[in-house]
């Protein structure tokens, strides 16, 4: 198996389109503030990319919003992904090139697709 992502999230809250209620923004704030300390490691088991939480917010909706984000992300960049195991390419070039990918491109996605999810439970929640 090896390891292909560690992401760091950090809180941010979502732009929505029409103002969120004030129990909304407060939601988002709190789901926020669990993802800040979340961590999960993406890896390639037998062909498929598997999710595994390391450090749990303690709320597993939440802790799916962490994989899930990472998954959609890690599917829609599948061939920036393969590129990294090119052996023809050095290796210290092939680790500058993805450090630099999963800082630019794959952590502006996943932030992206948790975004749109953390807005979408703190709604649930907070109909509730």
């Amino acid at each position: 198996m090896a390891m292909l992502a560690l992401m760091t999230m950090t809180p941010a809250a979502a732009i929505p389109l029409a103002p969120p209620s004030d129990a909304v923004e407060e939601e988002i704030v709190v789901i926020a503030s669990k993802l800040k300390d979340w961590r999960a490691a993406l890896i390639d088991h037998r062909g498929e990319t598997r999710c595994y939480t390391q450090r749990s917010t303690g709320d597993a909706a939440i802790d799916r919003i962490g994989c899930q984000s990472m998954l959609r992300c890690h599917t829609r960049y599948a061939a920036e992904f393969e590129s990294f195991k090119d052996h023809r390419i050095p290796s210290n070039k092939r680790s500058a090139t993805r450090k630099k990918f999963l800082r630019n491109e794959f952590s502006t996605c996943v932030f992206a697709e948790r975004d749109a999810m953390v807005a979408d439970l703190a709604e649930k929640r907070s109909a509730q």
